[in-house]
């Protein structure tokens, strides 16, 4: 995989690494606790967590305990160890099979270590170390809560911020925007972690690193559990997908459409700050939108001109259609909805219903401002493709009649950032999302 890095973003990535040995350094100097034997340990432990992932359903996504690792190794020994440990969090597998750019590798462990150091520095102003006690002890608690949790936000602030402005520098967009975007979803994830991080330390304090290498133990059991999850739910997807292109066969015209749709929903789904179970479904329902179009001859789909009232009403049954061909399939039947009513109109003079305002599922008003957008922005028979400019224009004139003002506002104002570029799909998101898995920061 060859990837491009801006000069900018490799400027920032060799401060960031200058600033993080200079750190290292400073942090030797002032004499904070350090042990070869225990900095070996603890570095396997962080490259096992790392290169033992979990790849989440959601596209891209992973989530590995290394972090929980490096914020134990914080709260036993102080900023040093947590510091170099960290450095590992730059040698995974997959970024060798995938060659990932050196700089990305520099850029990884330069941050983790960061990240791991500064928390650490706040974690002994306030906490106290294990190493050369027994452990916790019921007295810690609750005072021993603050400290940890000022750790752990700590080290989730300056990791995904030294994250977001490398992206922000290789996309010229906002690093707030981006951060807001691409991390948000994760606090969750990271913060339900630390209550392990707290595990690890006392099971370090009571039984030596044996007692944590035996903790993996049950963690690549769950982890095989979900890897054969994600396997089969990812082939249920390719098997919807498969099915989509069989529909799509009937209409060249209408080519990779679900796909874009599925992408431009989540995008607006994230914009509206959704959950990851909302966000999923909006994935299915792009996809399996107009699967109800199976049934409708291909003349129709076909035809450049005008369609008759007959044909527009043979047409009109296609969310229906879907919702019954969707009910058969257990796993797809929370998509329904949004299937079902993506042809609603906010006045209430769509169809299959005729629901109007909150009334139409939210989901579905979602679905059809990227289904109209993506529907605008592709060429047909009858006409050429709209620009981005124009399709925005069309989306503002109908905001209120045909779409949710809401969605459309914040859907047209994260495009303004796409202005000039000649993506006309609104994939700069997307690029952003992918580069930042790419980045891999510690957190996810």
């Amino acid at each position: 995989m060859s990837i491009k890095i801006a000069i900018q973003e490799k400027i920032f990535i060799i401060v960031v690494a200058i600033t993080a040995i200079i750190f290292i350094t400073y942090l030797s100097y002032a004499n904070y606790y350090f042990d070869y034997k225990i900095f070996l340990a603890f570095s396997f432990l962080t490259f096992l967590a790392e290169n033992f992932y979990i790849k989440l359903p959601h596209r891209g996504s992973s989530v590995s305990v290394s972090s929980t690792i490096t914020i134990s190794s914080l709260i036993i020994f102080g900023p040093l160890i947590g510091a170099t440990t960290a450095l590992f969090n730059a040698i995974v597998w997959r970024d060798i099979k995938d060659r990932t750019p050196t700089y990305w590798w520099l850029f990884n462990g330069s941050q983790g270590s960061l990240s791991a150091g500064v928390a650490g520095l706040v974690y002994i102003q306030f906490g106290r170390l294990l190493h050369g006690s027994e452990g916790f002890v019921r007295s810690d608690f609750p005072s021993m809560l603050l400290p940890i949790f000022l750790v752990a936000l700590t080290f989730f602030i300056v990791n995904t911020s030294l994250v977001s402005i490398t992206i922000s520098l290789a996309e010229s967009i906002s690093p707030i925007a981006i951060w807001r975007a691409n991390t948000v979803w994760a606090i969750p994830n990271y913060f339900s972690l630390m209550p392990l991080a707290l595990a690890f330390a006392q099971i370090y304090m009571s039984t030596g690193m044996i007692g944590l290498v035996l903790m993996f133990i049950p963690l690549l059991v769950a982890r095989q559990t979900f890897q054969v999850y994600g396997k089969l739910k990812n082939t249920y997807m390719e098997t919807v997908k498969a099915l989509v292109v069989a529909l799509e066969a009937k209409d060249p015209y209408t080519k990779g459409h679900s796909e874009r749709v599925s992408q431009l929903s989540e995008k607006i789904g994230r914009l509206l700050k959704l959950g990851e179970e909302d966000l999923e479904k909006l994935r299915y329902a792009g996809v399996l939108h107009d699967i109800g179009k199976i049934g409708t001859a291909k003349y129709i789909l076909r035809k450049p001109g005008k369609l008759s009232e007959e044909e527009y009403s043979r047409v009109k049954r296609h969310p229906e259609t879907g919702a019954l061909i969707l009910r058969e399939i257990k796993l797809l039947e929370n998509v329904i909805p949004a299937v079902f009513h993506h042809h609603e109109q906010y006045d209430g003079s769509g169809y299959a219903d005729g629901f109007s305002g909150e009334e139409i599922p939210l989901l579905a008003r979602i679905l059809s401002v990227a289904d109209s957008y993506d529907a605008m922005t592709s060429p047909r028979p009858y006409r050429p493709a709209m620009t981005n400019e124009l399709a925005s224009q069309e989306l503002l004139s109908c905001s209120g009649t045909q779409f949710d003002p809401k969605i459309v506002e914040i859907f047209v104002d994260s495009l303004k950032i796409d202005y000039g570029s000649g993506n006309k799909h609104g994939g700069t998101e997307q690029l952003q999302l992918d580069e930042f898995v790419e980045v891999k920061n510690s957190i996810s």
